[in-house]
């Protein structure tokens, strides 16, 4: 199984960077391991695009997915971006959207919590476990827009409280705040 999903990943991430590199010329500069992570430098084989496949043993190679996953902050970056698209589906209502939308938040707030441990418990009392998702939910799929729009507002509340809580507050000046703070006034 470990070798499954380390050739899984090795496929997908060596394609990726195939598709990436075709088109861009190669500078000449010879290859190095960055200096801020010694382990890298105890690898045999010289640095290459085959970053994955080339590392000495399995243990360093799932040190390296551990790093190339990160440590939440590519989940929260995406659930920034699906909040917006999320706001973004209220205003124009459009539900499945905005229930697509909130199901991939569920999902990414899930993977990070597993990434960061010590963050699952206000992930979970804070939205996933104490009515905010299931409220924003209902309201989504009941197709109101004046509760659908109240529920958002607690949403963003929730995320914002929760950045508090993690000693992240900073995060709350983020632009995707302002971005989603209000709607247009609906329409009769």
């Amino acid at each position: 199984m470990k070798k499954a999903v380390i050739a899984l990943v090795a496929v997908f991430l060596s394609s990726a960077s195939v598709a990436q590199v075709s088109v861009v010329p190669r500078t000449g500069i010879p290859p190095r391991f960055p200096k801020a992570d010694s382990e890298l430098a105890k690898q045999t084989k010289s640095p290459s695009r085959n970053w994955l496949r080339d590392a000495n043993d399995d243990s360093e190679r799932f040190r390296r997915i551990e790093l190339w996953a990160g440590a939440g902050d590519l989940e929260m970056q995406d659930i920034a971006h699906r909040l917006q698209e999320l706001h973004s589906a209220i205003q124009k209502e459009n539900w499945d959207m905005g229930i697509y939308q909130l199901e991939k938040i569920r999902g990414r707030m899930i993977v990070a919590a597993v990434k960061r441990p010590t963050r699952t418990q206000n992930l979970e009392g804070m939205f996933l476990e104490n009515g905010v998702y299931q409220a924003m939910h209902d309201a989504l799929t009941t197709k109101n827009g004046e509760r659908a729009r109240a529920e958002f507002k607690r949403a963003r509340e929730s995320c914002m409280a929760c950045h508090v809580a993690e000693k992240i507050g900073f995060v709350n000046d983020s632009a995707v705040f302002r971005r989603v703070e209000s709607f247009p006034s609906l329409s009769k």
